[in-house]
């Protein structure tokens, strides 16, 4: 399932999408600081080339004895805009027909279409390199709207990518007072990579 990479892609794009590949484990984290945070698994597995213009994952959040059930399914896209990187966030419109494709039924995303994904306006990360890192925000106007427990609230996501370190902040914010609703108060979750799928992205 390999990715035949664009000549159009800049070094800085290819980097990001090496480091991000892969499945992460804040296990660290989640044993140092129980009543914060949560064992929890992100996987990013790259999609076949054609997809999107861009260089694609999709992307499964899951609890690490759970991951079978994730509570978090979505695609991003990693597209070059002027000298940084934009990530666009998509939602799939079926997402129990891609349960489990980012680990043990990867080959299935090789059915996945456009025409399965819905984009969210409003979501898109901004990310620049800085030194040996990439970090990103949600792009600014407050308009990524999330509705949580009937709350209608807007996200704000932080990010830092490193070769060794995936570090990310989602929050739900009030429109009205911009105060917090949910999300992690103890500071961002530190990923660590445990499984590499680099390798996928090579021609």
């Amino acid at each position: 399932m390999a990715i035949q990479l664009q000549p159009t892609f800049s070094s800085e794009l290819l980097q990001m999408a090496r480091w991000l590949a892969g499945d992460f484990s804040n296990q660290e984290q989640a044993w140092e600081n129980p009543p914060f945070f949560a064992s929890i698994r992100v996987a990013y597995r790259p999609l076949p080339a054609g997809v999107l213009a861009g260089i694609g994952f999709y992307v499964e959040q899951a609890y690490s004895g759970h991951l079978e059930e994730p509570y978090r399914q979505a695609v991003v896209e990693l597209t070059q805009v002027g000298d940084g990187i934009v990530i666009r966030n998509y939602r799939p419109l079926e997402p129990q027909r891609w349960r489990g494709c980012a680990r043990e039924r990867a080959g299935q995303l090789s059915q996945l279409s456009p025409a399965d994904l819905a984009y969210l306006p409003g979501c898109d990360v901004h990310v620049k390199r800085q030194g040996s890192h990439f970090v990103g925000t949600t792009e600014p106007g407050c308009r990524c709207w999330v509705v949580r427990n009937g709350q209608t609230t807007y996200l704000q996501t932080t990010l830092q990518l490193s070769e060794s370190e995936f570090c990310s902040h989602d929050r739900g914010m009030d429109p009205v007072t911009h105060r917090q609703v949910w999300g992690a108060l103890a500071g961002p979750f530190r990923f660590r990579k445990v499984v590499d799928w680099q390798r996928e992205l090579l021609q």
